[in-house]
Formats: C-alpha cells, sequence, structure tokens
C-alpha cells in the first residue's frame, strides 16, 4: 500500500517539479543564490569546485549517515534527523520526491537536492570491479578560450620606439583545459587535469618539471577497502574541524545561508581537481579506521612536497630569502617565469578523530608541520609585526562537535610555534519547523600563523581578528523565506591599508517569495563599516576612517512556458567614506530557452560603477564545470551567449561568446594585459565526451 501511494503522489509533484527544474536547472538556480553576494575573500572557483564534484558524484540517500548528509549544506539539523527517523521506520526510499512526506522538507529543498542526491538500492561493496567500472563516471572534458581583441602582452616589444612597453608573452593567446577522470563515489577515482593560460607556452622540461601544459594535477584514490578508509596519492584536499589549521574543503563564509553555511562537521580528504594553482597539497594521504568499543577510530596522516612561486632575493652573504609567495600561477612572461618553482615547501602532518557509534559526535587532533628551503623575510612594515618569518612553522590543535536533538555545538582551537592562539567555536539550532539560529564566537591571535587555515572570519584568513557571528532563517509564512547574519569584527593590530587596531560591522538580510510555481522573487540588502586609510591633506598622514557600503539587489524569475525561464536582476551599491559617497549600479536581463537537444543562454546587462568599491559582481551562465563572476567596473554594457547542443548521452558541445562596451574608456586593463580598445570579447568552446 505504501508503495502505491508513493507512486501515485509523487508522479504529480514529478510533473510540477520538472516543469520548473531539473538537477542540471537546479544546479545553475543553486549557484545563482549562492554566490548573490560576493566578497574578494573568498575563492569561488575553488568552491564551485568542490560543489561540482559532488554534483558529479550524487550522495546516495539510502546509505548516507548523519555526517555524510551534512555535505547538503542547505539542509538544517532538523530535515537531517528527520530523515534519517524516516528511513528507519519505513526503510529505503523509491524516489528523491519521496522526501515530500518527511515533516520540514518542502518541494523548494528536493529541487535544491535534485543535484546533489540520488536513489540507489544496490551497495557498492556487491558490484564486481567491471560493474563499478562500468557504472562508474567517465568524462573527459577539452576546452579552449581566447580574447579576440590583442593584449599588448602578445605584441612584439620594440624598445627603440618605447623603452616602456611591456615585457611580450611568450606563448600563443588561447587558454587550453584538459580534464580525465573516472571516479564512482565513496569507492575510487582516478582524474588528470591540465591547463595552459593564456600567454603561456606549452614545453617539455623536466628541469621545470613542465611536461606540455603550464600545470598539471593528477590523482588516484581507493575508499573504502576495510580498515582502508581512504587512500588518496597525487593532488589533494584536506578539512579538519573548523578549518582553523586544514580548511581546504567546503566553506561558503558569511552568505545568504546564513545558519547551515557556518559551523562545519564532516572531515573531508578530497582529490584536488581544480585548475587554481595553488592552496593544495601534492603527496600522499591515508585514513584509517578501526572500531573500538563504541567508538570508532580514524588515524589521517599526510605529507606534501612541491615548489611554489616566489621571487627570491639575495643577502649580502648571498644567502637567499623571499617576501611572499605568489598564487596566480601565471608564468607567461620572462620575469614571471624566473620565479617559477623558486621555493620548496615540504608539508608533514596528522589527524586523529574519535566519532561516536550514532556520529553525531567526535573529537580530533591535529598537527601540521611547513618547512620552506629558504626563509620567508617580510618587509619590515610595522603592520608586518606579527607575521610569520622563517623556514618552519608548526601548528597543534583540537576540534569537536556534537548534535542533540535540533541542536549542534561546535568549536576548535589550535595553537601556532610562534605562540599564538586561534579559537571558534558556536552553536546552531533548529528552534522550531520554521525558525533556525546560529552563534558563533571567534578569536584568532595576530601572530597565529596558519597557511592552510580557512575559518569563519572577515579577513582571508584566520589571523588577527576577534568577532561574534549571529545568523537567523525564519519561513514567516507559506512560500517566503528569511535569511540574515549579523557580525561584528575586531582587529587587535594593524592590517593592509589600515595604520591602527580597527574594528566593523556587516549586516545581510535577504527575503525570498515564491508567487507561483512559475515565479519567484528575491530582495537582499547587505551593509558593511569597515576602517581604511585616508590621506588627511591638511596633515600630510593617513588616518583610518570608517568606510560604509551598502549594496541592494533584486531578483525575480519567471518561467512562462515550459523550457523558457526569464530571470532580472537589478543592484546597487553606495560607498560613503571621508563624506564623500561613490555609487555603482547594474542591471541583467537573462534570458534562457531549452529544447529538446538545444539550450542556449542570453544577457544583456548595463551597468555604471565610479570606482573599486562600487564595482558590481553579477554570476553568469557559463560553460558546464566553468565558473564566472565577472566584475562590471566603469560605464558600459555587457552581453553574452552561452549554447549547447547535446548530440546523444556521450557527446555534447558548449560554446559561449561574451562581449564587454566600455563607453568612458578607450584603454581596458593595464600592463600587459591591456587591450587598446573600448571593447573585450571572448570565446569559450568546450567540447564533453562521457563513456
Amino acid at each position: 500500500m505504501r508503495v502505491l501511494i508513493i507512486v501515485l503522489l509523487v508522479s504529480a509533484l514529478v510533473q510540477q517539479s520538472y516543469a520548473q527544474s531539473s538537477p542540471e536547472r537546479a544546479f545553475e538556480t543553486l549557484l545563482e543564490n549562492l554566490f548573490t553576494q560576493q566578497d574578494e575573500d573568498v575563492a569561488y572557483e575553488e568552491q564551485y569546485e568542490i560543489l561540482y564534484q559532488l554534483y558529479t558524484q550524487p550522495i546516495n540517500l539510502n546509505q548516507a549517515d548523519e555526517e555524510e548528509l551534512q555535505e547538503l549544506f542547505f539542509l538544517s539539523s532538523r530535515q537531517i534527523s528527520n530523515l534519517l527517523h524516516y528511513r528507519q521506520r519505513y526503510g529505503n526510499l523509491r524516489t528523491v520526491y519521496e522526501l515530500q512526506f518527511i515533516p520540514a522538507f518542502d518541494l523548494t529543498i528536493i529541487q535544491q537536492m535534485l543535484p546533489f542526491t540520488s536513489v540507489e538500492i544496490m551497495p557498492i561493496d556487491t558490484l564486481s570491479w567491471v560493474e563499478r567500472w562500468q557504472w562508474a563516471d567517465k568524462l573527459l572534458i577539452l576546452r579552449q578560450a581566447t580574447t579576440l581583441e590583442t593584449k599588448r602582452g602578445f605584441i612584439p616589444q620594440d624598445t627603440l620606439t618605447d623603452p616602456l612597453s611591456p615585457t611580450p608573452f611568450i606563448g600563443s593567446k588561447p587558454q587550453l583545459y584538459t580534464r580525465l577522470r573516472v571516479s564512482r563515489r565513496n569507492d575510487f577515482s582516478l582524474g588528470l587535469t591540465l591547463e595552459k593560460d593564456a600567454g603561456e607556452a606549452i614545453r617539455w622540461e623536466s628541469a621545470q618539471s613542465q611536461y606540455g601544459s603550464d600545470f598539471q594535477s593528477y590523482h588516484v584514490q581507493l575508499q573504502n577497502r576495510d580498515a582502508l578508509k581512504n587512500l588518496l596519492i597525487g593532488d589533494y584536499s584536506l578539512q579538519f574541524g573548523q578549518g582553523l589549521l586544514l580548511g581546504q574543503g567546503f566553506n561558503l563564509g558569511k552568505s545568504a545561508f546564513a545558519v547551515t553555511s557556518v559551523g562545519r562537521t564532516r572531515s573531508q580528504v578530497r582529490p584536488y581537481t581544480s585548475s587554481t594553482e595553488s592552496g593544495f597539497f601534492r603527496g600522499a594521504t591515508a585514513t584509517l579506521q578501526q572500531d573500538i568499543g563504541a567508538m570508532q577510530l580514524e588515524f589521517t596522516p599526510f605529507v606534501s612536497h612541491q615548489r611554489l612561486d616566489a621571487k627570491l632575493h639575495i643577502h649580502s652573504d648571498s644567502s637567499r630569502y623571499f617576501r611572499s609567495l605568489q598564487t596566480s600561477g601565471w608564468h607567461r612572461t620572462e620575469s614571471e617565469r624566473s620565479s617559477q618553482d623558486q621555493v620548496q615547501e615540504q608539508v608533514v602532518g596528522g589527524n586523529v578523530l574519535i566519532k561516536n557509534r550514532r556520529k553525531n559526535g567526535q573529537i580530533g587532533v591535529s598537527y601540521i608541520r611547513t618547512e620552506f628551503n629558504h626563509p620567508w623575510q617580510r618587509l619590515g612594515e610595522l603592520r608586518n609585526r606579527h607575521e610569520f618569518g622563517g623556514t618552519v612553522n608548526e601548528g597543534w590543535g583540537i576540534f569537536g562537535n556534537y548534535r542533540y536533538r535540533h541542536y549542534h555545538f561546535f568549536g576548535e582551537a589550535a595553537r601556532s610555534a610562534s605562540g599564538g592562539w586561534g579559537t571558534v567555536g558556536g552553536l546552531s539550532a533548529s528552534l522550531s519547523s520554521t525558525v533556525e539560529m546560529a552563534w558563533v564566537l571567534r578569536h584568532y591571535s595576530p601572530d597565529f600563523h596558519s597557511f592552510y587555515g580557512n575559518a569563519l572570519s572577515e579577513g582571508s584568513r584566520p589571523i588577527n581578528e576577534q568577532g561574534f557571528y549571529w545568523g537567523l532563517r525564519i519561513e514567516p509564512f507559506k512560500k517566503a523565506t528569511l535569511s540574515a547574519y549579523y557580525d561584528y569584527f575586531r582587529f587587535p593590530w594593524l592590517r593592509f591599508r589600515v595604520d591602527a587596531p580597527s574594528d566593523g560591522r556587516e549586516l545581510l538580510a535577504r527575503f525570498d517569495y515564491q508567487f507561483t510555481r512559475w515565479t519567484n522573487l528575491f530582495f537582499q540588502i547587505r551593509e558593511e563599516q569597515k576602517a581604511i586609510n585616508v590621506e588627511i591633506d591638511s596633515l600630510s598622514v593617513k588616518v583610518p576612517l570608517p568606510g560604509n557600503k551598502r549594496q541592494l539587489a533584486l531578483g525575480i524569475t519567471h518561467v512562462p512556458l515550459e523550457g523558457l525561464r526569464l530571470n532580472t536582476r537589478w543592484q546597487r551599491t553606495a560607498y560613503r567614506l571621508n563624506q564623500e559617497t561613490d555609487r555603482g549600479w547594474a542591471i541583467a536581463q537573462d534570458v534562457t530557452y531549452q529544447r529538446g537537444r538545444w539550450k542556449t543562454d542570453l544577457r544583456f546587462a548595463l551597468f555604471d560603477a565610479e570606482d573599486y568599491d562600487t564595482r558590481q559582481y553579477i554570476y553568469e551562465n557559463d560553460l558546464l564545470y566553468t565558473f564566472s563572476i565577472p566584475a562590471y567596473s566603469g560605464r558600459g554594457s555587457r552581453t553574452y551567449w552561452v549554447l549547447r547542443y547535446k548530440l546523444n548521452r556521450h557527446l555534447s558541445f558548449w560554446t559561449k561568446v561574451g562581449r564587454t562596451v566600455y563607453s568612458d574608456r578607450n584603454v581596458i586593463g593595464s600592463s600587459a594585459d591591456a587591450i587598446d580598445a573600448n571593447t573585450r570579447t571572448d570565446v569559450r568552446a568546450q567540447l564533453i565526451v562521457k563513456f
């Protein structure tokens, strides 16, 4: 009887839902909502890459435990516990739409889950190797991108006529990208990524570890082999606790997901597959697990060795040192290539994790040691007084979290070799089926050094900061959601462009309302106050003054016909500093149409942003597995066109043409990247093969 009821009721839900959303469309919609707010301190490309991995390797709702379900960051504690209780009482789900019958789940949440979940009955360990390979996700991506206008770096240098002309690029114009991956979630993964940036050369130089493309990334992974939970050789990333020492996993930071995005609980050991050429480990790691009474013990040692980009300087005694690491990954000129692979980094460490049998509580201890072959010696500015210097840094940390019913407690404390401490802890709770809250306290000493840390913070690193965060999510009435957070932060020591201790605050509120199944709206406001140096002419000195930024955004999405989607977006920014106010705005109209094997996305946008502080960011639809949030600065217009043709279930072709026209300038960019025109046209083409 249960099966018959599910079939009859879910069939209606499926028809309604698919009229609005498929997994691919739901994935794009989530990205649009996720990146409504942009911040220069967040590595969005890496966060997108982690989401992409989850998209291509969805979670099996019939096998996932509480810890694994926490990867779905938009699920509340109440929803996770209700799902586990439902599965325990009624058995395996027949379809993802059966979630509609579980309290706290509605069609909106189910649509968010579509890209990242599956319903499979057969456990992986019952499959043979042939069947595992047959059902694995096998993917090959070939991509090329170029800018039609010629940048100055591609113009031959003529020092006789122009001694100040930029150093020319040594390679060709196209950016080339190749990815090959064969994987099955919680089983195995093989991957290879190759990339050449525009202006870089294809070389075969073993001394520089370059074999063809400028960047190569690879990995081999095995999972769930008895006591061996995970074995990973090649490039990988680690996340434990709240990310004070190791925070390379998914981290939205402060976002419109005001409650569920804080308080990370899942330890993550992932292959690194992004084309970002920094911020990962290269070597080997393994996770061994063993049941001890009512507890489960996991031990994860890791080792990494790689060469990093930095410009070396020479002391009077001929010893060498570097002032900063270069993370752009660009090796387009002889000057940039001279900094390539100049510093060797050796990292060793480990993590011990103890979980209770229900996996709703855990405690762990982490250790990491980083050693460079040349000392890191920063500029002698006062703000660098507490920054790391030398060749060796160590960090020790302890963390834990526990879920009790609909309450989640979490925290971590760590200490670096300098004696500096970092601590973060908080609580998130589902107070009712319609109200969720989160509270987080943090304290990072000015001399707390963590090269791979990425905990909740206002800055890009967990250092020199104290703060309190409060998040809220409520459903005031049906089809409406209000999300908000307030964050107060204080910097006890000097920062870049702030020559005194300072403090600030940030507030965000977002309202979402679904008028009908075909129309929804959001409105978002964000205010931030943060100090910055201002030069006072009468005193001939720089004084930190509070800068106030207010951002408004409004979006409406409408589906008038099956396959046709209209999205209108307007946003505005006002930045006030020293009694002067700068303003910027942008408006964009998107049209998405899909019919059969064809799909197209069109956008026309107008923008007017006075300066850097009022620039506008709007997420763009792009080639599949490609991420784009361009900055609209100055005055002009932006159009793009994305076309996809799916030949069959194995082969699809994508292309994108984007063009920006400025009305306030005749030169775009600067130095070697400058274009002597008021237009920039970018063209991308991509072939995806699934076999």
